[in-house]
């Protein structure tokens, strides 16, 4: 959660630079202050609105960090990793399949099944286990598997593309098409058209019978003088084995387009005029539009796409699997463990990684796993340009930005903000050490009546720094708490 919240508090100055600030609460800024954020995710089976909070907390960070500034010019360029995680998944040996509901910051269209734009992202947790001889998680042949369609493959070719699932010498295969096309452009004569390595040049346009005689030049730089109709459609074609040639149809020819790209041409070109006119200056033209295809790439089915993720093709569902393969007889297949801070990463730019989260005894050796968990990791770069020649903040946000769980006493020299009520934010618990359970009693009981607190105390620690409690019985009451305490300092 820190590290997500980074980003929030870069985005924040970045919006409020300006504000003015007058401060109540003497001198408080983000460099003698920390901000004390909730982690509780589920309560009673109730959902907490945690990102909410954690927006809210950002919001006031950044104004710590300009009630710490004033007058002069700085420009940084900030580069700030952000992290999510998702629930922690348990292992019942069932096949799991990650949804945004245990992971709603997942950054891709997933879900059950690979339909539209979705893709399957799912764990058989049957074929993972934990090792307790090497203290590590084994996962074993498809344990993890990523499954696509044509609308959602994972690799970045560039532009549109069409994906085209073949057999070729009975191995599953599929070809990468790049795709790009024109409708209803218009060229003079004496214009040429250069699509890929095709080139038509407009020699002569006949309008009575709507022909044009054009001199076509192929990718092998080979020339032809040939004649083209409105409304017939022309293909020019690289086939597989970089043979060239030119044919003619007279409608669309949807099934040798299809025959072409199925037969791994290098590219196809389909070509159609579709008026012929006198423009300006009376200039013959022409309107047409085009289709064309060139492959980039190719896999079959067993082929590796990355590391130890092999492809499984399916032509006949239009299914294409990334799983992570395991094979001790090879070299490039070792067994997968995973142990204490390591992770899986799947094979694609959306910065998704699989980790375990270990069980520990009472001497912190690791015993066994109590579950796991997606990570997705994003690094936002921004510059910032501020205008302070004292500048009285801290240089981390995750030096005054912190989780409930890691406040376990109270600093003497920080002022300590606690943002959220005691249901979602732990550090009420260290408040009722402090104060005593019938002070807190009394602010618990101030929420429930108000809606709302902004209750400062003195920290006992140093009464020159103090203990805020910006808390409401929802988290719009405790944005509200905040948006006030803002105001007034």
């Amino acid at each position: 959660m820190k590290k997500a919240l980074a980003m929030f508090v870069s985005l924040a100055i970045l919006s409020s630079l300006f504000m003015p600030v007058q401060g109540a609460v003497a001198g408080i800024n983000s460099a003698n202050s920390v901000i004390v954020l909730p982690t509780t995710k589920i309560v009673n089976g109730v959902p907490l609105h945690i990102g909410e909070d954690a927006i809210t907390g950002s919001r006031l960070g950044a104004f710590l960090v300009l009630n710490g500034i004033s007058q002069g010019t700085y420009t940084a360029t900030v580069s700030v990793p952000v992290e999510y995680h998702s629930v922690i998944i348990p292992d019942n040996n069932q096949t799991y399949k990650l949804n945004p509901i245990d992971m709603p910051d997942v950054g891709i269209n997933v879900s059950d099944q690979p339909v539209g734009h979705a893709v399957v992202v799912q764990v058989n947790f049957s074929r993972v286990s934990f090792n307790s001889t090497k203290g590590m998680v084994e996962f074993l042949d498809r344990s993890i598997e990523i499954i696509f369609n044509e609308n959602t493959t994972p690799l970045d070719i560039g532009g549109d593309y069409k994906v085209v699932p073949t057999t070729v010498d009975g191995r599953d295969t599929m070809y990468f098409y790049f795709y790009t096309e024109a409708d209803s452009e218009s060229k003079g004569l004496g214009d040429s058209i250069i699509v890929g390595g095709w080139k038509i040049k407009m020699l002569d346009i006949n309008l009575d019978v709507s022909k044009m005689l054009i001199e076509l030049t192929y990718p092998s730089g080979l020339i032809k003088t040939k004649t083209m109709t409105e409304d017939k459609y022309y293909v020019m074609y690289v086939d597989a084995n970089g043979a060239e040639d030119f044919e003619e149809y007279d409608t669309y020819p949807s099934a040798r387009i299809n025959e072409l790209l199925e037969a791994g041409a290098r590219n196809v070109f389909l070509f159609t005029p579709t008026d012929f006119f006198v423009g300006i200056n009376n200039v013959q033209m022409v309107t047409y539009d085009y289709w064309y295809y060139e492959k980039v790439k190719q896999y079959s089915d067993g082929e590796v796409y990355k590391g130890q993720w092999v492809w499984d093709i399916d032509p006949a569902n239009g299914l294409y699997t990334l799983y992570l393969h395991v094979n001790e007889s090879l070299a490039s297949f070792p067994r997968v463990f995973i142990g204490e801070g390591d992770s899986i990463k799947l094979p694609t730019d959306w910065g998704l990684e699989l980790t375990a989260v270990f069980t520990r005894d009472e001497n912190g050796a690791i015993t066994g796993v109590e579950g796991y968990r997606f990570v997705r990791v994003a690094t936002v770069t921004r510059t910032i340009s501020i205008t302070a020649p004292k500048v009285e903040a801290t240089g981390n946000v995750y030096d005054f930005i912190i989780e409930d769980t890691d406040l376990t006493s109270l600093p003497s020299d920080k002022n300590v903000i606690i943002i959220g009520g005691w249901v979602s934010n732990k550090a009420w618990i260290l408040l009722e050490d402090v104060y005593g359970k019938a002070a807190i009693d009394a602010i618990k009981a101030e929420i429930e009546q108000n809606g709302y607190v902004i209750k400062e105390l003195d920290n006992p620690e140093n009464p020159q720094y103090k203990v805020i409690i910006l808390a409401g019985k929802t988290y719009e009451e405790t944005r509200l708490a905040v948006e006030k305490f803002m105001e007034e300092n």
